[in-house]
């Protein structure tokens, strides 16, 4: 698993940074919380793009999963 910065995922999705955070808050895009920092599971994300960004049961629950 190959863990994204929220500045490589926003250049992945081609938005600003600041969305890309408001994205994960409202648990918009598959993200992973370490600690303060928030990162993306690439596979993951990838998996989310070629949804066309349908969000998955987890999100739609406004959740960032916490990592251990």
């Amino acid at each position: 698993m190959r863990l994204l910065t929220a500045k490589q995922t926003a250049d992945v999705l081609q938005v600003a940074l600041p969305r890309v955070y408001e994205l994960a808050r409202e648990g918009v895009v598959p993200a992973v919380r370490l600690g303060r920092q928030v990162r993306f599971d690439e596979a993951a994300l990838q998996q989310w793009i070629a949804r066309g960004g349908a969000q998955n049961s987890e999100a739609q629950k406004g959740e960032v999963r916490n990592a251990a």
